[in-house]
């Protein structure tokens, strides 16, 4: 807020009068906000606060101004907070906080989780099989794989590829001892999912 008025001088029969305005320094974000990554369903909350107590402060997504609604609950009080109810995949995205010419910008993630691989497998010993199978998640999920309950690891038959998206066992010259359940296991901040395959090899032990 600009305030204005006028100052008079006087000297002996001498008057001036000028013009005085004070200008109110520009609104700062002293608290910007912060990047959140939530569960789908949840609630997401942006809080935000700034140098001038009774600055205004607008909310946007993707530059779209929001509103108060059943969806957004908007406060503002010590801090300036906007509250993202019942969190969806369509609610990702860049969210700002705008006062005056100053803005704080974070991105609001969703998690999700999930893993998928084939029904079962059944091969002769010998021969080379894969296993591969679907990961998908918000963040980027750690994977791990077990045969039975012994972590699988690499070695001159066995090999695992992990990359965005996706993860595949390979195990060449199968025997017996390769017949079991492997079950995958992806992590990330929405929890813990898992599946399963069960491999039948066929043929003599070491064959």
């Amino acid at each position: 807020m600009d305030m204005a008025g006028s100052v008079d001088f006087s000297a002996a029969n001498a008057k001036s009068t000028a013009q005085l305005r004070v200008k109110e320094p520009p609104v700062e974000f002293t608290k910007p906000l912060q990047d959140q990554t939530v569960e789908e369903e949840s609630t997401a909350t942006l809080e935000c606060e700034v140098s001038r107590e009774n600055a205004e402060v607008r909310w946007f997504k993707d530059e779209q101004e929001i509103h108060k609604t059943k969806k957004y609950e908007i406060i503002t009080d010590d801090k300036h907070t906007l509250t993202i109810k019942d969190c969806s995949l369509a609610d990702e995205g860049e969210y700002t906080a705008m006062a005056g010419d100053s803005k704080s910008t974070a991105e609001l993630i969703i998690s999700e989780l999930d893993a998928k691989l084939l029904a079962g497998l059944t091969a002769n010993a010998g021969s080379k099989i894969e296993l591969p199978a679907e990961v998908k998640g918000k963040p980027e999920p750690r994977v791990k794989w077990t045969k039975a309950d012994l972590v699988l690891k690499p070695d001159d038959r066995v090999s695992i590829d992990t990359k965005p998206g996706h993860s595949t066992v390979t195990i060449a010259k199968t025997t017996r001892d390769d017949t079991s359940t492997y079950i995958i296991e992806a992590t990330n901040s929405s929890g813990r999912a898992t599946a399963t395959v069960d491999v039948n090899i066929l043929g003599k032990i070491n064959e």
